[in-house]
């Protein structure tokens, strides 16, 4: 049963098992190789100690091989332990009990080894078979030395005498006697023992060039005695000195003598004697297996110290492999017991999880597969059970995301509705504010939700509005709607506001629902409108009258100019030019009330403002030489609009009036000309000509206009200029407005007034001003 098992776990299971594997064989290999070089130390090169050295330093890579794995078996054992895993305690107890079951017989065995390890050794390296082999070849040195004296002494008597009775007068060795000389052996050895001579195996009288002269030989080594080199026979000769020396032949050791002849009577050797003695086969190789033996003992001594560590770490490493193989099969026991038991148990968290699909494969009869089938046939009802209440919970969601919708749809249309709303519980907390209240209070919904709505009213109008929502609450009204004028930063705001309560399905008060319209602008077109309709009157009923009194003034003044004497004429000229004056005055008024009543109908073209600017500029310039006058161009690409070019340039004429009226004292009087979008998400990249609005600013660094009377600059007959009509600013607001723009009035920094007009590229299609659509 391993869908329990985690793929990672079991390709770890795998690699430690190889390593073991590797490792067990490792140490097998190791091991066979150490004892055949132990086994074959004669024929160790002598890097040989660096081999078993390497094998050594391998054993112990093998040792903390195994350490490691043992230790991080157990240190894996104690973490699981802490952290209370399924099936620790199991491994902990059996993991326990088979490392001291076997570590006591394995300690046992270690220490046994080791004494008998160290008790063999003692016994191979004791001093006495050392100073037995010492002894062995000690006496064969003697007897190889004493063989060599003797072959000495012999060579040096016969040399000796060969000199004495075969060189004649001339220093030259006499051949023939050499030869009978030679053949009586008695005569050589001048009463010494002929067995003596007889025992020589080699006997050769050579001439300074390597010729032999004489020469007799046993009869084993006619074919065996290799031929004595140049070389070694003239180094002889010329050093004049006996010289040993042997050769190993298939029949023993031969033991060879040179002196030199003649040495005696010249200063040259006239030959030279060759003698040689046959040790015996057996004698030989009994001293050369003395020696190799004693070598071989004192290159086996050198591995006393390494052998005992090689044994020591192989013991050693047989003891951890033993406890390593006994804590990796108590893991083994333990595993086979708790996997099944711990893949029930993962695979019950895989059902809390959530994975019904899950199930495990029984493989028996007995309890624990029983268990697991039970398992299985509960995984399958709550399958079943999931799926119904998954296609509940898909009800609930359905009408969750309808519910969702409509409160999104909802939302949309507050956030898109002209009108303002605003929702106020019952304790007067601001719940909502949708944005059209923010445009209209000049307020954002973060500043205001969550806070008490008195703080946007003043004290007076938060008492009106106060009862007026107690009222509605406990009264049974429906809605309660009221005009109100609150101020908005500098100024003033008409309203009109309906209170509506917010009741649930029980007919509890939740709350109010405020909403309200901003007339100010409504209030604007119809006191213009009235304003408007009063100058048409006054024009009509006032304009009748005056060409009447003018034609009549002039009349006197040609009829009855010349009946009056100097004094009374100048008294009646007075009169009637002061009657013509007014009569002119009036005229002027009459047609400024024609003006502002009916504007001329609109004839839009392309028009450039800037060469508009710049000519009204250049009337001012002659005119009013104490004052400047500059246009000024922020784009380069700037467009032409379509406006009536007439109507734009009177505006300007009387922005620029104002101005110059402003400044007294002279100054200086800017229009800028620039261009904006209407669309505040408009690509920082577009260009001029593709902008939505042309910017005119006319400013000027005068007195200004204190901020009270901003807000009724563009009524009707307001003015606080004296001699004024009160008519210029509100014509320039109906010319604006007649071309789709707008018009504002700011303080200028540092000093004086900005009008600030935005108008459209394109003027509105009908062409036709307020009035004349009226």
């Amino acid at each position: 049963m391993k869908s329990g098992l985690d793929i990672s776990e079991i390709k770890r299971r795998k690699r430690e098992r190889f390593i073991i594997a590797i490792s067990l064989l490792l140490v097998i290999c190791l091991g066979f190789i150490e004892y055949r070089l132990i086994a074959g130390r004669s024929s160790l090169p002598p890097s040989g100690n660096l081999l078993i050295f390497a094998i050594i330093n391998l054993n112990i890579l093998l040792i903390l091989l195994i350490i490691y794995l043992t230790i991080r078996n157990i240190v894996k054992l104690v973490f699981e332990d802490k952290a209370r895993l399924f099936g620790a305690k199991l491994r902990t107890k059996l993991v326990t009990a088979f490392i001291f079951l076997s570590l006591i017989p394995t300690a046992v065995l270690f220490i046994v080894s080791m004494q008998f390890v160290n008790t063999s050794l003692r016994l191979w390296f004791d001093e006495r078979i050392e100073r037995s082999l010492e002894d062995a070849i000690f006496i064969g040195r003697t007897y190889y030395d004493e063989k060599e004296n003797w072959l000495r002494d012999v060579a040096v008597v016969l040399s000796e005498s060969l000199s004495f009775k075969c060189l004649n007068e001339a220093s030259i060795l006499d051949k023939k006697c050499i030869r009978e000389w030679l053949e009586a052996p008695q005569n050589i050895w001048a009463g010494r023992s002929i067995e003596v001579a007889r025992s020589l195996h080699i006997i050769e009288i050579l001439d300074p060039k390597g010729n032999v002269i004489f020469s007799r030989r046993s009869l084993s080594l006619v074919d065996q005695l290799p031929e004595l080199p140049q070389e070694q026979l003239k180094k002889i000769l010329t050093s004049k000195q006996m010289d040993i020396f042997s050769t190993e032949l298939e029949t023993g050791e031969l033991l060879e003598a040179i002196v030199p002849l003649g040495m005696g009577k010249g200063d040259e050797a006239q030959g030279a004697l060759v003698v040689g003695y046959l040790m015996p086969q057996k004698v030989s190789h009994l001293l050369s297996a003395i020696k190799k033996g004693y070598e071989e003992y004192q290159a086996l001594k050198l591995y006393k110290d390494p052998l005992r560590t090689t044994i020591l770490i192989t013991l050693f490493l047989i003891t951890l492999l033993i406890i390593f193989v006994a804590v990796w099969f108590g893991f083994r026991l333990a595993r086979h017991i708790t996997e099944p038991v711990q893949a029930l148990a993962e695979a019950t968290y895989r059902i809390a999880q959530g994975d019904l699909d899950f199930s495990l494969e029984a493989r028996g009869k007995d309890e624990l597969n029983s268990l697991v089938r039970a398992f299985n046939t509960m995984t399958q009802e709550l399958k079943e059970a999931k799926r119904r209440a998954e296609k509940a919970s898909l009800e609930l969601k359905r009408s969750y995301r309808e519910l969702e919708q409509r409160q999104r749809y909802i939302e949309i249309i507050l956030q898109n509705v002209a009108t303002g709303v605003i929702s106020i519980d019952r304790t007067g907390i601001v719940r909502t504010m949708n944005r059209s209240a923010e445009l209209i209070l000049g307020i954002s919904a973060d500043e205001i939700v969550g806070k008490p709505y008195s703080e946007l009213l003043t004290p007076i109008q938060a008492q009106e509005f106060d009862q007026i929502r107690r009222d509605l609450i406990s009264s049974s009204k429906g809605l309660v709607q009221r005009p109100m004028r609150i101020k908005v930063g500098d100024k003033d705001i008409s309203l009109i506001v309906t209170f509506t309560v917010l009741r649930d399905q029980n007919g509890r008060s939740h709350g109010v629902v405020v909403v309200f319209d901003d007339l100010t602008e409504l209030e604007k077109i119809q006191r213009m409108a009235a304003w408007r309709e009063v100058a048409r009157r006054i024009a009509h009923e006032v304009k009748n009258p005056l060409t009447p009194i003018q034609l009549n003034a002039q009349r006197l003044q040609r009829k009855y100019s010349d009946r009056f004497d100097s004094e009374e004429k100048a008294v009646f000229q007075r009169c009637l030019n002061t009657i013509v004056n007014q009569v002119e005055e009036l005229k002027r008024l009459v047609n400024e009330f024609s003006s502002f009543a009916r504007m001329p109908r609109l004839r839009p073209r392309a028009t450039d403002l800037k060469a508009l600017a710049e000519e009204v500029a250049f009337m001012y310039k002659e005119s009013h030489p104490r004052c400047e006058f500059q246009v000024l161009v922020k784009d380069d690409d700037l467009p032409l609009i379509e406006a009536d070019p007439d109507q734009l340039k009177r505006a300007l004429i009387n922005l620029v009036e104002n101005a110059v009226y402003a400044m007294p004292d002279g100054g200086t009087v800017s229009i800028t000309l620039s261009t904006s979008s209407t669309n505040s998400q408009a690509p920082d990249h577009q260009s001029a000509s593709e902008q939505d609005e042309v910017v005119i600013e006319v400013s000027d660094t005068g007195l200004g206009i204190p901020k009270e009377d901003r807000s009724r600059l563009f009524e009707p007959y307001f003015s606080k200029r004296k001699g004024g009509t009160g008519l210029g600013l509100a014509i320039v607001n109906s010319i604006v407005t007649d071309h789709g723009g707008k018009i504002t009035v700011e303080e200028n920094v540092p000093s004086g007034t900005r009008f600030i007009i935005r108008l459209p590229r394109k003027a509105p299609s009908n062409g036709k001003n307020s009035t004349s659509s009226r």
